[in-house]
């Protein structure tokens, strides 16, 4: 996981260690690996950047400045090209579990991937993009399943349920 101490430049090129959010130190290191992250709003599941879609950055020192604006931001993963990453999003809690049990039955399991546990008790399955355009789909594989791509985002670990 990530650490949680940030080194950053003090007076005169001093380095300091400054402590940093949770939060924080997921985002910076999900965008490390190519992720780009956004601000979540406190208890939502939702960025609070105006046009997140484009604002979504792996840039640090802006990453950096969204938190200080709002320390107590959950992250976001965009998701789609930008950051090469699609989520496979299973909801027990709206039938994904009997929805996955079928889609397997019929195509076999998924594929071995990243895997989190999502505050609903759900899962979320990370997927590389291969090339092909990933859109946004709400149940079309069945109830409680949906597919974050193109224009999506997640909730990433670290940020708490309200």
């Amino acid at each position: 996981m990530p650490p949680y101490e940030d080194p950053v430049s003090g007076p005169a090129g001093l380095r300091v260690e400054v402590r940093v959010s949770e939060c924080l130190a997921a985002a910076l290191w999900y965008a490390e690996r190519g992720w780009r992250t956004v601000p979540e709003a406190r208890g939502q599941k939702a960025p609070w950047l105006p046009e997140w879609q484009r604002a979504a950055s792996t840039d640090a020192e802006t990453i950096r400045g969204w938190w200080q604006k709002r320390p107590d931001s959950g992250v976001g993963i965009a998701t789609g090209e930008g950051s090469g990453i699609f989520v496979f999003d299973m909801d027990p809690g709206h039938g994904g579990n009997e929805s996955l049990a079928a889609l397997e039955a019929a195509h076999g399991p998924l594929p071995e991937t990243q895997r989190v546990r999502t505050g609903g008790g759900g899962t979320h399955n990370y997927f590389r993009c291969t090339g092909k355009d990933v859109r946004n789909r709400a149940g079309l594989l069945g109830p409680g399943l949906d597919v974050r791509g193109a224009l999506g985002q997640v909730v990433a670990p670290t940020t708490r349920k309200p």
